[in-house]
């Protein structure tokens, strides 16, 4: 029993610890979705930009203007391209945080296995013991009954 009761406290420890390597692989799926978003908002805003440009274009531009906007659609190429990197780097992280988590998952299934096996020998050993009471009883209810009988001729 007290064997149990430590895995109990085993099995507890890693259910916490599968619990809390869920919420992180969770975290970095939505960190990878947000990054996502970020990129594909960086993009729209990128080639709206660049629509804005040509609109603008046909009315006339500077060169002053003209470089302005190439600037700062470079800085939006820029952006999205670290963006991209950061990206595959909490891509990378979140496998990690994935493969951590079945880890632990397969930790508490070991120690639950185990102690459905403990818990099935205890009901076969009971079941043993009631059986072998069972037995001893018919086995004296049969002898008394001999022993009555014999006792009556």
């Amino acid at each position: 029993m007290a064997q149990d009761r430590a895995l109990n406290l085993v099995r507890d420890k890693r259910q916490s610890d599968e619990e809390k390597a869920l919420e992180d692989w969770i975290y970095c799926k939505n960190q990878v979705a947000n990054y996502e978003l970020q990129i594909k908002q960086v993009e729209d805003f990128r080639l709206n930009y660049i629509a804005e440009m040509q609109n603008e274009g046909r009315k006339g531009l500077t060169g002053t203007k003209i470089l302005a906007y190439q600037a700062f659609i470079e800085k939006l190429d820029n952006i999205a391209i670290k963006q991209r990197k950061e990206l595959e780097r909490l891509k990378m992280l979140t496998e990690q945080k994935r493969q951590i988590y079945l880890s632990k998952q397969k930790d508490r299934k070991i120690i639950e296995t185990l102690l459905e096996k403990k818990q099935q020998m205890r009901l076969k050993q009971e079941q043993k013991k009631e059986q072998k009471l069972l037995d001893e009883y018919v086995v004296s209810s049969f002898t008394r009954r001999q022993q009555s009988s014999l006792g009556e001729l």
